[in-house]
């Protein structure tokens, strides 16, 4: 066996959220490489359900959606949801307590139901059944050996709580494992179920992974607001950034977020905030604020289901246009687009480094899918980051400092307060080279082409786009952010099915290199443009103005938006109905030719 999916399900109280972390860390620091799927409701408390998805397995894993191999589920409703995505021959482990007899069953998987609340119980709370179906989860699979590191990382995970709690739980999984060693009748096939451990490794959430490469890049400030499901950001970089002589503030608001963030930027210091959708709404003006005065700011957008406050726990990538349109007026920013936890990292430093470099606001696109989702990364060389710092001008006294000097790359040297002979104030309003308002014309057009020449510089140093899947294609497609692990694992299915697909992954989503996707698909007879939102944003905003290269090429779009992740299984049903299309039309093109 290679890998594994395991899906703990249930109501919000119960424990899920906890029970997945501690298996996800423990699997990891076993040397498995492990990715997550986290979905939970927006009630602290009540009838919403939360689920845990947790894939194990000896190479990195793409995604952890899709069919699952063992359905743990201490909620009734979680078992006729989830009872059509276990795989043949996986299992069903639930609280036989929550229902006597289930209204529907399969033939093809093997079912426990068992005494779990009955055993929390006898310990003395109901609240210890979380960990007691983890114990009888871990005999399941004993031969990956996970007791030991489990008992430890559940003094991790509660040692700021009390010695007795620690205990509780350490008791109530040891319960559930003797359960399964003495009462449980195996009738699966994973007694001897067995993955290749493969050494040391890193796991983190994306929204973690952002917070260390924002450290990594030298960010000192970070200025913000709770909101799911960006939150963690700010929780992380708050526990983080003092030991490195940062500083985090909690805000009142978004607005004063990013305004706070620009001050730090101004004084000289790298910055960053971070949001999702409603929030980044409210940062927009400030955004344009940073874009006209050429201030270095990093934001992290980790969207979720919109409008308004829409769906806060769950998925979308519903916010390119604000990200790529949302200011008003012509405001030069890049947008980013990381594929995967690891991607997050990397992106965050190159977004560091842009916004540094370039001295514009960087957006940086996440979505409730990948922020949360924690994933194992391979070990990172922090000694060979490249990491950029803004350009200072070298001045001596006498010299006159324009801040805005109209370079031939766009790009102006910057000062801070106290540097010598550099003094200078800014403002939103259009300014001259030396930063004085002025309302003329020919000034503005100038330093409106100035303030773009950057992003025609930065052009060349953009992360390529990744491609995947074979080369020779004639199915394309192309998406963008959290939607490339099931997209790959789909691809690969269609390969092992003799269907030869490609995709296309841009990580710079504006301004948008189009040779990218002009050369993409050039051989390319139909293109699937994937993404999770109504209005097809990433299609229209930047698919269809690189078509014209060739007329002949479909681009058809496969659109999600119930605030759910893509799975694998979907995706490969749309590659076999776009497959089967295709194969139509050449049957038809051929008999007509026949005919002839």
């Amino acid at each position: 066996m290679k890998d594994l999916i395991i899906k703990i399900t249930g109501t919000s109280g119960q424990g899920i959220i906890s029970s997945g972390d501690i298996l996800s860390y423990a699997t990891a620091r076993k040397g498995y490489y492990v990715t997550t799927y986290r979905a939970f409701p927006s009630e602290i408390r009540g009838d919403g359900k939360c689920y845990y998805t947790l894939r194990i397995s000896e190479h990195k894993a793409l995604t952890a959606t899709g069919d699952t191999d063992i359905l743990i589920c201490l909620d009734e409703d979680t078992i006729y949801e989830g009872l059509n995505n276990i795989k043949k021959e996986g299992i069903l482990l639930y609280d036989s307590d929550i229902t006597t007899e289930l209204k529907e069953k399969r033939e093809d998987i093997v079912i426990y139901g068992l005494p779990i609340t009955d055993i929390a119980k006898e310990l003395g709370s109901e609240r210890s059944r979380n960990m007691i179906a983890l114990g009888i989860v871990v005999e399941l699979l004993k031969n990956l050996h996970l007791e030991e590191q489990i008992l430890n990382d559940i003094e991790l995970r509660y040692k700021l709580k009390s010695k007795e709690i620690i205990e509780s739980n350490k008791k109530a999984l040891n319960e559930g494992i003797k359960y399964a060693k003495e009462k449980l009748s195996r009738k699966d096939k994973y007694e001897n179920a067995k993955i290749q451990s493969t050494g040391a490794k890193l796991i983190m959430s994306g929204n973690e992974a952002i917070g260390l490469a924002a450290l990594a890049s030298g960010c000192r400030f970070f200025s913000g607001y709770p909101i799911t499901p960006a939150t963690e950001i700010m929780e992380w970089l708050a526990k983080e950034l003092p030991k490195f002589g940062g500083k985090m503030i909690q805000c009142e608001d978004e607005i004063a977020a990013i305004n706070y963030a620009l001050g730090a930027s101004y004084a000289g210091v790298k910055s960053m905030t971070a949001t999702s959708g409603p929030g980044f709404s409210l940062m927009q003006e400030a955004i344009g604020l940073a874009s006209m005065a050429e201030l270095p700011v990093v934001i992290a957008d980790v969207q979720r289901c919109g409008p308004s406050t829409g769906v806060p726990t769950k998925t979308e990538q519903s916010d390119l246009f604000a990200a790529m349109y949302g200011t008003h007026g012509d405001c030069p920013k890049i947008v980013l687009a990381p594929m995967n936890v690891a991607d997050c990292f990397y992106q965050t430093i190159n977004a560091f480094n842009f916004a540094e470099q370039y001295q514009v606001p960087v957006i940086i696109l996440s979505d409730a899918s990948l922020g949360p989702r924690r994933e194992c990364v391979d070990l990172i060389d922090f000694d060979n980051l490249k990491i950029i710092n803004r350009q200072k001008p070298q001045l001596k006294e006498g010299d006159t400092y324009n801040r805005y000097e109209d370079t031939p790359t766009g790009i102006s040297p910057i000062t801070c307060p106290g540097d010598l002979y550099g003094e200078h104030v800014i403002t939103g309003l259009e300014h001259t080279q030396a930063n004085a308002p002025t309302p003329d014309p020919e000034t503005h057009r100038k330093m409106t082409e100035k303030r773009f020449r950057k992003l025609e510089t930065a052009a060349g140093q953009f992360s390529k786009a990744k491609t995947y899947g074979c080369e020779d294609a004639s199915i394309g497609i192309i998406s963008c952010g959290s939607t490339s692990g099931p997209v790959f694992e789909a691809i690969d299915t269609a390969k092992e099915k003799g269907i030869k697909v490609q995709a296309l992954y841009p990580r710079t989503l504006y301004p948008f290199p189009t040779d990218w996707i002009k050369g993409f698909i050039k051989n390319k007879d139909i293109v699937i443009v994937i993404e999770a939102n109504y209005n097809a944003q990433f299609k229209s905003t930047i698919v269809e103005r690189c078509t014209n290269i060739n007329r002949g090429t479909e681009v058809i779009e496969y659109l999600k938006y119930d605030g759910t992740p893509f799975t694998p299984e979907e995706i490969f049903e749309e590659i076999e109905k776009v497959y089967k299309i295709q194969t139509e039309k050449q049957d038809i093109s051929t008999n007509k030719h026949t005919h002839f």
